[in-house]
């Protein structure tokens, strides 16, 4: 536990007793054994962040003994916000007289008010959000600015429109926000077109979400001096395996390989496994201007025809990148795996590597499939890939022993021609070479992360917690609405039961329909500077470092380690450490959700695009979701719309929540229902599709005995 987690321990005891704050600072540090002024530091960041609150009589209160939780706002409607808290599957619902003013991307402290999730806006910690995209209007008050995530108007006084006219879409800086109903105020800072310009459409959603994409001079000054090649002083002190068999496998229009194999079979039968990765810390130094961006960044973001990347490229796809041929850095994990899949030793180490082949994952399937032409064409590296894949299937079937959960839930791929527009959107395929790397990552991230938690270093895990007793409960109810008899959960909820319900329904087409509700279920994964473990992939210990080129928290611990390599942490840094990772931690799960939903914004446009272009055609697809407004289909090719209520056979709709149905007196539409749609309309600005329904398909219901389930 963290010195920072320690002190909110004491914070919560409520038989604590001081007369003052500096009484309180003196009484934990000799609690603690640390020096005073390092509690008053972490009690005044405690404050700050909006975890601890203060009284006017100068009394501390946690947000435990307050019944409180911080989080952030997220997306909303026209009268209500929700609320994301971290390590939480549902969202809070917050009625709109309950906001405080809170807009989307505030930070703010909220109390549960009742049941299904709804809460109030408690303070508003942090306001984040000061730039938002939107359309210029005018009413009979003044000319505002309407964005598609806030709930209220921003009025923009004449002096501050900058040439803005009505119907042009903007960039906005927010310059007050009240904490009444009022609209907000704010000054437009860019015009981006008219808003009925398509080809600014994703420009619109990268300002929208804040995304940064340049970088600062500083940090574009520093990538001068960084080296196209390493030198004779870089390899000092490291381990040489320039002379070993080591390899990338990688999509085939990959740029920044960050990550490369090497394996051997030793005498005793043991597997050798090497994972070896590109040691960008050794450019990319704490608080330099590079890092300062990447901090800022977080993670790359991905769209279909264009990404917006973490470090710039002269690092990611140059000295970082471990391109076939040239010498690389790297920090190299080599692990000593038995045959059950469990890893007996391992030795982490700074390296210098020379790949010598660049893999697509597609010639790594071609071989492991026999492919005769690829066999040949790889001779000398044919046993390579066979050892791997024999490595492969003994980690999968420790996997499966152990409760890890595999989702059926597909990405859609895009084909663009050269104007960027869509041709094709298809799910996308990954065959057994993405499932080798995928193995070989996790199975790497499980033994960092275990290293340094014995050690109990300060540290960045990647954390996913049980889903709460509610959520398993939610799930159960909802598998008995598709015909299966009532099963009783476990005491102790571990994946293997999890593993155990998905089983149920392998090879149906209700399995990814309860691949979805079980995600739904589960809390979200994020950066935690503690390691509670991750649940989907029944690791005890886990963490991310095999991609520091786009994610910003694999970057924070390959600094760790090289720290713990070379001299240590002593007590002099250990809080200044503790404080870093705590803060690179919220930092991350923050830019990853800012990723995540932009990159999803922009899926969703470009297939409003396609569709678009599909008006009057009928598909196939399956009920993905279920409200009281109506349902969402998906087709195969992932795309997903909605058929609004009213457009439903008239009927009493009643929405059972629990079982996610919509059921009225003639017809009930269920979660995983087939069902045949035409497409009615597609919107490119609001990235909404809609769908009608064509004709009634009969339904299939699973009724499987379960008596012996949780046995």
């Amino acid at each position: 536990m963290t010195t920072r987690n320690k002190v909110l321990e004491i914070l919560n005891d409520k038989t604590l007793k001081y007369k003052n704050l500096y009484n309180l600072y003196t009484t934990i540090a000799r609690k603690l054994n640390v020096d005073r002024d390092v509690v008053e530091e972490i009690i005044t960041k405690l404050i700050k962040s909006g975890e601890v609150l203060e009284s006017k009589n100068g009394k501390l209160a946690t947000l435990q003994t307050l019944k409180l939780k911080k989080g952030e706002v997220a997306n909303k409607s026209r009268d209500y916000l929700f609320v994301k808290i971290p390590g939480q599957a549902r969202d809070y619902f917050i009625p709109s007289d309950k906001t405080k003013g809170a807009i989307s991307g505030d930070i703010v402290l909220v109390r549960a008010t009742g049941g299904n999730n709804e809460a109030e806006v408690v303070k508003i910690v942090e306001k984040v959000n000061r730039q938002v995209v939107g359309i210029v209007k005018k009413d009979e008050i003044g000319t505002f600015v309407e964005a598609d995530r806030f709930t209220k108007p921003i009025y923009i006084q004449e002096k501050d429109l900058n040439g803005a006219a009505v119907n042009d879409l903007v960039v906005t800086e927010i310059t007050y926000q009240p904490s009444s109903k009022d609209g907000l105020q704010g000054r437009v800072s860019e015009i981006l077109g008219k808003a009925d310009d398509k080809a600014i459409l994703e420009q619109a959603i990268i300002k929208d979400f804040n995304l940064p994409t340049e970088y600062s001079k500083e940090a574009l000054a520093q990538c001068e001096y960084i080296p196209e090649k390493i030198s004779e002083d870089d390899k000092k002190g490291r381990l040489d395996l320039t002379g070993e068999t080591i390899f990338t496998i990688d999509g085939a229009d990959a740029r920044d390989l960050d990550d490369a194999v090497s394996i051997k079979k030793l005498e005793d039968g043991t597997y050798e496994l090497g994972v070896h990765i590109a040691d960008v810390g050794n450019y990319v130094t704490l608080g330099s201007p590079l890092d300062q961006d990447a901090f800022e960044r977080g993670t790359s973001v991905y769209f279909p025809d264009n990404v917006i990347p973490m470090l710039p490229k002269k690092l990611s796809n140059g000295i970082c990148s471990l391109n076939p041929n040239v010498e690389r850095l790297a920090l190299s994990v080599i692990m000593r795996i038995d045959s059950t899949g469990h890893v007996v030793s391992h030795d982490i180490k700074e390296s210098v590597i020379k790949s010598c082949q660049r893999f697509t994952y597609d010639e790594i399937f071609a071989i492991m499939n026999g492919d005769k032409e690829m066999c040949e064409k790889y001779a000398h590296l044919k046993d390579d890939v066979l050892l791997m894949q024999e490595l492969s299937n003994i980690i999968k079937a420790d996997r499966a022993r152990r409760g890890s959960l595999n989702f059926d839930l597909p990405e859609a791929t895009f084909k663009l021609n050269e104007q960027g527009e869509v041709l094709e959107i298809n799910p996308r395929v990954q065959n057994e070479a993405h499932n080798l790397i995928e193995r070989f990552m996790v199975i790497c991230n499980e033994t960092v992360a275990k290293h340094f938690d014995d050690l109990n270093v300060p540290f960045v895990y990647r954390v996913h917690e049980k889903p709460s007793p509610e959520s398993v409960q939610k799930v159960l109810m909802f598998m008995e609405g598709l015909g299966v008899n009532r099963i009783l959960p476990p005491k102790k909820i571990d994946p293997t039961f999890y593993q155990q319900l998905i089983s149920l329904f392998e090879g149906t087409e209700q399995a990814r329909v309860l691949d979805k509700v079980i995600l739904m279920s589960m809390k979200k994964a994020r950066y935690q500077e503690e390691d509670l473990g991750h649940f989907g992939l029944a690791s005890e210990n886990y963490c991310h470092f095999t991609s520091p080129i786009r994610r910003y928290p694999d970057l924070c611990i390959h600094r760790i380690i090289k720290e713990c390599l070379h001299k240590g942490v002593d007590r002099k840094n250990l809080y200044e450490l503790e404080d870093f990772v705590t803060e690179a931690s919220f930092q991350a799960s923050k830019t990853e959700r800012r990723a995540d939903d932009a990159e999803r914004a922009v899926d969703d446009l470009k297939k409003a695009e396609y569709m678009s272009k599909q008006i009057g055609k009928e598909f196939e697809g399956v009920i993905s979701g279920v409200t009281n407004f109506g349902v969402f289909v998906q087709l195969p090719n992932t795309v997903e719309g909605l058929i609004k209520l009213e457009n439903l056979p008239k009927d009493d709709y009643v929405f059972v929540d629990t079982q996610q149905k919509l059921a009225g007196r003639k017809k009930t539409y269920c979660l995983g229902d087939p069902i045949k749609v035409k497409v009615a309309a597609a919107n490119v600005f609001t990235r909404k599709i809609d769908f009608e329904e064509c004709q009634e398909k009969n339904k299939n219901k699973i009724v499987k005995k379960t008596e012996n389930l949780c046995k």
